[in-house]
């Protein structure tokens, strides 16, 4: 009996999971106009929505006051949100979303709009649609229920094993893409110089041979290599930079640096934005 009640709780755990996973991705949908996959985990589940459902199902269980389930729901989920954001930063070394520039938020982590939702939508699960759930798995075969069960819990660990070891690594290829990008900067800055000093150079050998046009020569040399410089700085941005972050990451991280906009990682912070600009423009030329 005992077993059941764990499969079948594991199964609506999962359902919830998949519901916040069409919410988070619908909404990027059609505020981005693109599909972003926004779930951490690689399969279509969000699981601090799974969670949250589990609280308000069983800490409010006995609690029947619509205002009550409203706002304790709210206080739970959260107090959830809250401590799963902290608790990525504290381990993995960065902040996957931040809240800050919302209004009545709490350190960046939680804010008024996402109680108010998480309210709401755990009260109308908590109240009407957990108890159709239930009495829909409550009829299934106790067989199916068990191998449905197993065959979910063994593709999430997976997952979830697959995606910490993402996480683990990541940020540290954020470090090493910050190295790499400022040294090819550095490095297409000194040939700049190289240049610019024989372009001065030049210009030098001309005001003594023929000071009367040598301002006008002067001005022609500096706009040609005002062309390299700025030609420069784009084969820069093309091909070889965006390869080379694109080998960095693995399919995973590239997917959360594009679902995580305002991810703050402990390093390469000052990059992420050009990491992001040259993964899309890898994904553009290759997908043409």
């Amino acid at each position: 009996m005992w077993l059941a009640a764990v499969e079948k709780t594991f199964v609506w755990f999962l359902l919830y999971s998949f519901v916040g996973w069409v919410w988070e991705t619908g909404l990027n949908i059609v505020m981005k106009r693109r599909f972003v996959d926004r779930g951490i985990l690689n399969g279509p589940i969000c699981p601090i929505y799974g969670f949250g459902a589990a609280l308000a199902i069983f800490v409010l269980h006995d609690e029947h006051s619509l205002i009550a389930v409203f706002l304790s729901s709210g206080v739970l989920a959260c107090t959830l949100e809250y401590i799963t954001s902290w608790g990525i930063e504290k381990l993995f070394h960065m902040r996957l979303w931040d809240y800050s520039n919302k209004p009545f938020n709490i350190n960046g982590r939680v804010y008024l709009n996402g109680f108010l939702f998480f309210a709401a939508g755990c009260t109308v699960v908590k109240e009407w649609v957990q108890p159709a759930v239930m009495r829909m798995l409550d009829r299934l075969d106790p067989l199916w229920l068990n191998i449905v069960s197993i065959t979910l819990f063994v593709i999430l660990m997976a997952d979830v094993a697959v995606t910490l070891a993402g996480l683990i690594s990541m940020n540290g290829k954020l470090g090493r893409a910050e190295e790499y990008i400022k040294s090819v900067k550095k490095e297409q800055i000194a040939k700049m110089d190289v240049h610019i000093t024989a372009a001065d150079e030049r210009i030098e050998q001309i005001e003594q041979h023929a000071e009367g046009v040598a301002s006008r020569v002067k001005e022609s040399v500096y706009e040609h290599v005002g062309v390299h410089v700025d030609g420069a700085r784009e084969r820069m941005r093309d091909g070889e930079l965006a390869e080379k972050l694109h080998g960095t990451f693995n399919w995973q991280q590239r997917r959360l640096l594009d679902a995580y906009p305002e991810m703050k990682p402990e390093h390469g912070r000052s990059v992420i934005g050009e990491i992001r600009a040259q993964l899309a423009k890898y994904g553009r030329k290759h997908n043409a």
